[in-house]
C-alpha cells in the first residue's frame, strides 16, 4: 500500500510538487477492456486517498479531466503542471501511462504496463532498456504507480 501521507510531507517539505510545473487476446483469456477499466476503478480510488493527504497538508489536489474528444483515456492533473495520461493499448497487450509537464506539455516520464506477460511475442519488440516497462502487475498496483508517479512528477 503507498503511504500517501508521506509523499504528500515530501511534497510540503521540498515544495517540488506544487512548483514543478471487448476483444479478448487469442487463447490467453485475458480481456484487456475490463482490465484497464478495473485500472481506471481502481486509479479513482488512489486519488481520492491521495487527496484526502494533500488536503491535510493544503496542497493541490489530484483531479481527473473529462476531454469528450478522447473518450476511453483517462487524464489526470496535478496541480497546474503535471499532466498524466493512462491509455489502453489493446493490440499490444499494454496500457501506457504517460506524465506531461512544462515546457509546452513535454513528456517527462513513460511507463507501460503488460496486461499478460504470457499474450507478449518477445520477437515482435525487443524492450529498450531505458523505456519503463512492468510485466504481470496487478491493477490496484498499476493504479498507486500511476498516482505516486504523478505526485512525484516521473516514474521510478
Amino acid at each position: 500500500m503507498t503511504d500517501y501521507g508521506a509523499l504528500a510531507d515530501k511534497l510540503k517539505g521540498s515544495g517540488e510538487g506544487v512548483q514543478r510545473g471487448h476483444k479478448r487476446l487469442a487463447g490467453h483469456g485475458v480481456d484487456p477492456v475490463a482490465f484497464y477499466e478495473s485500472v481506471k476503478a481502481q486509479i479513482e480510488m488512489e486519488v481520492e486517498k491521495a487527496n484526502v493527504e494533500l488536503r491535510k497538508r493544503d496542497l493541490p489536489v489530484i483531479e481527473r479531466i473529462f476531454m469528450p474528444g478522447f473518450l476511453g483515456k483517462l487524464s489526470l492533473t496535478f496541480d497546474t503542471a503535471l499532466l498524466c495520461n493512462v491509455d489502453l493499448q489493446e493490440a499490444k497487450g499494454r496500457i501506457t501511462a504517460v506524465i506531461l509537464g512544462p515546457p509546452n506539455r513535454c513528456e517527462i516520464s513513460r511507463k507501460e504496463y503488460l496486461i499478460n506477460p504470457a499474450a507478449v511475442d518477445p520477437l515482435a519488440r525487443a524492450i529498450d532498456k531505458a523505456e519503463k516497462v512492468a510485466i504481470g502487475f496487478s491493477p490496484d498496483r498499476i493504479a498507486a504507480e500511476v498516482v505516486a508517479g504523478l505526485l512525484m512528477g516521473n516514474f521510478d
